[in-house]
């Protein structure tokens, strides 16, 4: 549970006009005791994730005065859940999990979105050569609400299969799991993230469609709280989200130190799998990470054939962007950038 208490700065140590210099460039230090706060990342393999990997080894979060510990939650659904239950205040999470909690009555709120496109491939047995091969195949899925559940039905629709008739979709669990499964020969196809791809062409299992050139609009991976959190601690939010943003820019600027940071969490040794998750993250990973409004509104179009208050939500309603806004706005983004 995190812990809210105020904290006094003491005085900075080097000479002023230094020391004003750069807290007006890099925003404040804090350099007396720090707000503990736990936070969580729902995956293991490098990319999206690693930014709150990136945000705790740079000490970007010491750097706003959060003393914070984060805690690998598996999967989006469960991430949320955290959320939900008051266990993580700031987290990951995914679009699909954040808007059934929302339907259910659920305080929880997109304040940032990491990646807004569905970042999948589609990837099966060599046999399977084109995409109607997929007809009376087994697919390998995550379980219900999750990003990747969500990204295997929606990818096979745009590729004109019917999800529920053409195919058997199996549930098999997270990314490594169903990986298992191709290799096993218990299913025939399923998707994977960029460093799942690295993985799945090097066993010998080809990607049949890239689904992140399709630009299907959606909230992938992003960052998650209460609307109770902001109305109370509103600051606790601002400096999570200038640590989160200024991570980012580390990510995209230091691709080394990504790259070691990566590897101790993701325990992925593979370095070309990491170079083209690195160079993949880097280009769709926005610098102003706004969350997607239009990707939560093609996720209550999906659900409103099953749920009927998905047919009267308002997407906008499931985003908070004023605190990405106010980097924006402040320049403290630009500044980042030397723009």
């Amino acid at each position: 549970m995190s812990k809210h208490k105020s904290s006094r700065p003491k005085p900075f140590l080097f000479p002023f006009m230094l020391g004003f210099g750069l807290f007006l460039l890099a925003g404040p230090r804090f350099v007396g005791a720090a707000e503990k706060i736990n936070s969580s990342y729902i995956s293991v393999s490098p990319g999206s994730s690693s930014v709150i990997w990136v945000a705790k080894e740079a000490r970007l979060f010491e750097k706003h005065g959060l003393d914070a510990t984060v805690i690998f939650i598996s999967g989006s659904v469960r991430g949320i859940q955290a959320i939900l239950a008051g266990e993580i205040p700031i987290g990951e999470g995914g679009g699909p999990g954040l808007t059934s909690a929302r339907l259910a009555g659920g305080d929880v709120v997109a304040i940032a979105g990491n990646v807004n496109v569905l970042p999948y491939y589609l990837v099966a047995q060599p046999s399977i050569k084109k995409p109607e091969d997929l007809k009376g195949k087994i697919g390998g899925n995550h379980i219900a609400g999750t990003t990747a559940e969500f990204a295997l039905r929606v990818g096979l629709k745009r590729i004109g299969l019917d999800p529920a008739r053409d195919v058997n979709l199996r549930v098999i669990g997270g990314s490594l799991d169903r990986m298992i499964a191709l290799q096993k020969g218990i299913v025939n196809f399923t998707v994977v993230t960029e460093p799942g791809k690295a993985m799945a062409e090097k066993l010998g299992f080809p990607m049949l469609v890239d689904m992140a050139t399709l630009q299907i609009p959606f909230p992938q991976n992003g960052v998650y709280t209460s609307t109770r959190l902001i109305r109370e601690h509103p600051d606790t939010v601002r400096r999570y989200m200038r640590a989160y943003v200024e991570a980012i820019h580390f990510y995209k600027t230091h691709k080394e130190e990504t790259i070691r940071i990566a590897q101790k969490y993701s325990r992925l040794d593979d370095r070309k799998a990491q170079e083209e998750t690195w160079q993949w993250h880097t280009r769709y990973i926005p610098e102003a990470p706004y969350a997607p409004i239009e990707g939560y509104q093609l996720i209550l179009q999906d659900l409103a054939a099953t749920n009927p208050k998905a047919a009267q939500a308002n997407a906008k309603d499931y985003v908070d962007a004023r605190f990405v806004k106010e980097l924006e706005d402040s320049g403290f983004i630009k500044s980042l950038y030397g723009k």
